[in-house]
């Protein structure tokens, strides 16, 4: 007889997994590596989602930007920084197998994974089609969680894996979790609310100067919601379509946004300082009702 230990014939003596000890070597090593550039990955969005300056290494140019991403409202939930839940996803992941490497849970990381990634491909969309801008780093971290459960499942015991009966039920717990992410947002970003306000602000001549890339500029805009659209923002980026760099430099904007109240001939009435204006001080400034 070949078995060791009672373990069976084809047995390496390894009875916790079922797996030979180069698999579970291998996958615990591929896990840690993709759990460390995740904590690494998470820690500096979260970093950047508080820092006050502009200018992340991760700008890669036109529609790439991370600090666009992580400044806009859609980067929290219930004002939790969604990278904070990564990073606190990915720092699990390392727990686990430092202190369960034998007795992982192999089919507990790959299901709550696959639940998961439905907010986390929510906000794949919010970055496509809402604010037109990709965060790299963030969709590394979504890499870096398929990877994590297609490691798990192939070092998962066969008699062990989940069926596709239990990828349907967690897809849908996952899509769930999604549309509870945008029901959340859509809370924030205020629909049909400011349309008068903020063409009556127009009207009065405030002018915002931004940039789409800019950070602080999508701050703004989020604060009117659909009714964006009604500030005529005027676009000072030299790379973005229907830019107005001269207008830009004439005005002398540095840094956007920048509010201009201006004159019917658009001469400058006054300059503020750049940065976000309340809702509040647009209003007090222009006479207009707040809703």
């Amino acid at each position: 007889m070949l078995s060791r230990g009672g373990s069976g014939p084809l047995s390496d003596g390894n009875t916790n997994t079922g797996m030979s000890k180069n698999t579970q070597t291998i996958g615990a090593i591929l896990l840690t590596v993709f759990a460390l550039v995740g904590i690494a990955t998470m820690g500096y969005l979260l970093s950047l989602h508080y820092s006050s300056g502009e200018g992340a290494f991760c700008n890669l140019g036109e529609g790439l930007s991370c600090e666009v991403v992580n400044k806009s409202v859609y980067s929290e939930v219930f004002g939790i920084p969604v990278s904070l839940f990564g990073l606190l996803y990915f720092a699990a992941i390392f727990l686990l197998v430092l202190f369960r490497r034998e007795k992982l849970p192999h089919t507990a990381v790959v299901l709550g994974t696959v639940i998961l990634l439905g907010p986390s491909l929510y906000l794949t969309g919010v970055e496509i089609f809402v604010l037109k801008s990709i965060c790299v780093f963030c969709e590394l971290g979504k890499l870096l969680m398929v990877a994590i459960a297609v490691t798990a499942y192939w070092m998962s015991p066969k008699h062990e894996r989940p069926t596709a009966v239990h990828f349907i039920i967690v897809a849908l717990l996952g899509a769930f979790l999604g549309f509870a992410t945008y029901y959340v947002h859509k809370g924030i970003v205020p629909a049909g609310k400011y349309a008068a306000f903020a063409q009556c602000i127009y009207d009065d001549g405030m002018r915002m100067y931004g940039a789409r890339t800019c950070s602080f500029c999508a701050k703004q805009r989020a604060l009117f919601g659909d009714a964006t659209p009604y500030i005529r923002e005027i676009e000072c980026d030299p790379r973005e379509p229907n830019n107005e760099t001269d207008r830009c430099i004439a005005k002398g904007i540095e840094r956007t946004p920048t509010w201009i109240r201006e004159d019917g001939a658009g001469n400058t009435l006054k300059k503020f300082d750049p940065g976000v204006l309340s809702l509040e001080t647009l209003a007090a400034e222009t006479g207009c009702v707040l809703p």
